[in-house]
């Protein structure tokens, strides 16, 4: 029986240790989340503000086009970007922005507009059918 004890307050004292590390872990993990869904907006305000814009109109622009849903952005462009360079979709982005366009990363039909625009050619079948699995992803996020 003491066996049985010991073992039962190792299992206890190592649950007690293990705990306030995962939770350190998740708290980082949702901060890094914040930090980049933060980066989406500065990032095309950045854009905008290299091609003649105003600092702050361009931080305006971006930040009431994005809105609330920056972190849902941020991970649609997450997801498009084992397609395309997030370069090319960041360029995309500001453009649609400054032109006071809507982003509809979550439609297959505005995905492969885009990506025909990006490539400035007509897409194979295997990109098609990553943008596809890809916008089936983005509107799961959305919901």
């Amino acid at each position: 029986m003491n066996r049985h004890n010991f073992i039962g307050v190792t299992i206890l004292v190592s649950v007690l240790a293990l705990n306030p590390l995962l939770a350190v872990e998740f708290q980082n993990n949702i901060q890094t989340r914040l930090n980049s869904a933060k980066k989406l907006s500065n990032s095309i305000a950045s854009i905008l503000h290299k091609r003649g814009l105003d600092e702050d109109a361009a931080e305006e622009i971006a930040a009431s086009s994005v809105g609330d849903d920056e972190e849902h952005l941020t991970q649609m462009v997450e997801n498009l970007s084992s397609v395309l360079s997030h370069d090319e979709i960041m360029e995309h982005l500001s453009t649609m922005v400054l032109h006071r366009k809507e982003i509809q990363l979550d439609s297959y039909d505005y995905l492969v507009s885009m990506a025909s625009k990006i490539r400035k050619s007509s897409l194979d079948k295997s990109m098609l059918n990553h943008l596809h699995a890809i916008a089936k992803l983005n509107s799961q996020l959305i919901g």
